[in-house]
């Protein structure tokens, strides 16, 4: 049960039978009434050279700024969401084993690396990425072509319609939905919001926080980033909603802005049936690009909105009008963003006897040199596979401001530990020490020279996730590019 602060408090463990009751039985959930979502936009910066007019790309990076909107469901919702997400992934996974399609549907599935070890690890963005890479080594010395694509508003472009004629289709439920569906389609089509900063400001003279003895309290916090420390596990209790509701707290999503509009298009980002329901909305689509990729000698593949499809050179063009027009069709209504559209051509160099990776820019025409394939996180030259350059500078940057943050805080802290500057956190957080997947020891509350063995679980960190990509991934150089993180860690934090 988890308990990120919400409007409610969270579900308790004593109550999984009761609430597992309520979520299981339709007419409970026909007849259920949803709470708002809590809003939350998030801004990632990234940095990317800029593409100038003859086609070269920039030496300098800009920075620039990504926001995408988030929604979290309320406790008792969210739990319906997951049982029901749940129930129409059974029906999915025999819908697509039907139709042959399952290889190629990447995202928010389970997929075993080994169906018949029941310790196997689930499938991730390393093997997909290995199987793509894979397959166009395999294709020497042939000429071949690597398109990618991105759907443009990918979660706030499906369109109801659609998404109620796929839903019926994949529960077999006939010309309607259930109740029980229809409830919950209609309240993830039309639903209502809060703006997180606003119930925040609301509420933070009164957030209700959790003592170590089980007892709630209200408490005052004075900046939103404190919530987790402070132990908050909710703004305010149900039977306040009302309250929310008079400070006119509470945005409806059901109409266009401009014009008063019923919408017609868009989920929640974030709930726990939106990525199942994005799933379940591209059936259409993934069955024709199958289907054309399979008669022209290629591959298709989709991750959530990032699609791509590998093929011969000369089939280039017949792919990307392919993309382009299939995905506004009456029956995904969908638009390429074509500005990310890439494509990388792998040519045979016969001295090397190796693929070289050149992009084409859709602009010039012109094939760029020095370019790497990127797919999910990775990038392929048509030789070596590498950690894209993003995620590499993404762990550094990280690592220095925290490192530096915690120089600040040893300074101006004002407590016993003034001056003492921790390690062993940063150590375990950004270094090969920490990388291992270890039980989590505590010490005994009386006898502080023992430690009792708990339940839970230290995952590792970043440098966790590389080893496993060395690991796997065939013929790359990933463990050399962090060879030299132990001497940047140690500088960072010898730097005073």
């Amino acid at each position: 049960m988890k308990k990120y602060p919400h409007i409610g408090e969270p579900l308790k463990a004593e109550d999984r039978l009761k609430v597992f009751g309520y979520v299981s039985n339709p007419k409970m959930i026909a007849a259920h009434g949803f709470y708002p979502f809590i809003k939350r936009t998030i801004t990632k910066r990234r940095f990317r050279r800029q593409v100038n007019v003859d086609g070269s790309r920039s030496k300098l990076r800009t920075p620039t700024k990504k926001h995408r909107e988030i929604y979290y469901a309320n406790h008792i919702d969210s739990n319906i969401y997951s049982y029901y997400a749940d129930l129409l992934g059974k029906k999915y996974e025999e819908v697509i084993d039907k139709l042959g399609i399952g290889h190629c549907i990447l995202a928010y599935r389970r997929m075993p690396v080994n169906p018949l070890n029941r310790k196997s690890r689930n499938r991730c963005n390393v093997d997909f990425a290995n199987e793509v890479f894979q397959y166009i080594r395999n294709k020497q010395p042939n000429p071949l072509v690597a398109i990618t694509f991105d759907v443009k508003n990918f979660f706030d472009s499906l369109n109801h319609k659609v998404l109620k004629q796929r839903w019926r289709e994949v529960i077999d439920s006939g010309s309607d939905l259930p109740g029980d569906h229809y409830n919950i389609f209609r309240n993830i089509t039309k639903f209502s919001y809060v703006y997180e900063n606003q119930l925040f400001r609301a509420y933070k003279d009164q957030i209700l926080v959790e003592r170590s003895s089980n007892t709630i309290k209200r408490k005052a916090i004075d900046k939103k980033k404190h919530l987790r420390n402070q132990r908050a596990i909710a703004y305010c209790r149900l039977d306040e909603i009302d309250n929310i509701r008079q400070a006119k707290l509470i945005k409806a999503n059901k109409f266009v802005k401009k014009d008063g509009l019923l919408r017609v298009q868009g989920i929640p980002q974030g709930s726990p049936i939106s990525a199942m329901l994005a799933n379940i909305y591209m059936l259409g689509f993934d069955q024709s690009a199958n289907e054309f990729a399979a008669n022209i000698g290629a591959i298709y593949r989709r991750y959530s909105d990032d699609m791509i499809i590998v093929c011969a050179a000369e089939e280039e063009k017949k792919v990307i009008e392919f993309m382009e027009s299939r995905i506004k069709a009456d029956d995904c209504k969908l638009e390429i963003q074509e500005a990310k559209t890439q494509v990388f051509h792998f040519i045979y160099d016969t001295e090397a006897k190796r693929y070289r990776c050149l992009e084409r820019n859709r602009n010039t025409g012109k094939l760029l040199s020095n370019t790497n394939f990127e797919y999910l996180g990775f990038q392929f030259d048509g030789r070596w596979v590498r950690l894209r350059n993003a995620s590499l500078a993404g762990y550094y940057r990280k690592m220095k401001k925290t490192i530096n943050r915690g120089f600040h805080y040893s300074g101006v802290i004002n407590n016993k530990t003034r001056g003492i500057f921790f390690k062993r956190r940063l150590y375990k957080k950004f270094t090969h020490l920490g990388a291992h997947r270890r039980k989590v020891y505590k010490r005994h509350p009386q006898d502080k020279s023992r430690f009792i063995v708990t339940h839970q679980y230290d995952w590792g960190n970043y440098l966790s996730y590389v080893y496993m990509a060395s690991r796997n991934m065939t013929g790359n150089k990933i463990k050399r590019q962090l060879r030299n993180h132990w001497k940047i860690f140690h500088k960072l934090i010898s730097a005073d």
